[in-house]
């Protein structure tokens, strides 16, 4: 049977402070159970779980300062195939003999030497990933 609530009188809002809010999504994050079921246990909804989500990301401090990785720009032996229409409908990227194409999380794709230290590697592709 589904659960009726009447209000009578002015509408109900609640304000929840900060420590409350944070208790709820520290609970999301430590139970292993969705968001609507924690967002049903304390009669909020789950649109107002992700919104308080987003607002304590947007204000947390930044933990981690921004990384400069050093870059070295070379010249392509590909000729320049900006303007042709061709170039606009369909991009071709082909990584170069002893190179790697690697297409990171946000869209962007790095080319880089085959024999790139790993350790290296890794940390141009996080600081790619974070940008």
């Amino acid at each position: 049977m589904a659960r009726v609530e009447i209000l009578s009188g002015p509408e109900r809002r609640r304000a929840w402070s900060d420590a409350e809010k944070l208790a709820i999504l520290e609970e999301i994050a430590s139970s292993g159970v969705g968001v609507a079921a924690i967002a049903r246990r304390h009669d909020v909804s789950p649109q107002q779980v992700y919104g308080w989500r987003r607002h304590f990301r947007r204000n947390a401090p930044g933990d981690e300062a921004p990384m400069l990785v050093p870059v070295t720009l070379v010249e392509s032996a590909e000729p320049d195939r900006r303007n042709t229409s061709a170039s606009l409908q369909k991009p071709v990227r082909k990584a170069g003999v002893g190179r790697i194409e690697i297409r990171c999380l946000n869209g962007r794709v790095l080319t880089v030497e085959a024999q790139l230290d790993t350790l290296i590697l890794k940390a141009l592709i996080r600081s790619v990933e974070d940008a």
